[in-house]
């Protein structure tokens, strides 16, 4: 992944994590930027990371079809 791409994924996770300090039970407490970005980091993480382990052959399709355009094919079908 490139830099450019890390970071746009790590502007998205930072508003997300941020949120954690806006809930009701939650709101007077001290932002900790260092956490927030650890946060972010891991959200950043497991919000691109394919997650098949429990995945049936549906999801597996489902998930090909979101990487691949499956309407190339080196072989013609004409």
């Amino acid at each position: 992944m490139s830099n450019e791409e890390f970071e746009r994924r790590m502007c998205f996770a930072r508003q997300e994590a941020s949120k954690a300090w806006c809930g009701e039970k939650t709101k007077n407490i001290d932002m900790d930027v260092e956490l927030a970005e650890e946060f972010a980091r891991i959200l950043v993480r497991e919000m691109y990371q394919p997650n098949l382990g429990c995945a049936t052959t549906g999801m597996l399709i489902e998930e090909i079809k979101a990487r691949v355009d499956l309407n190339y094919s080196t072989i013609s079908t004409q």
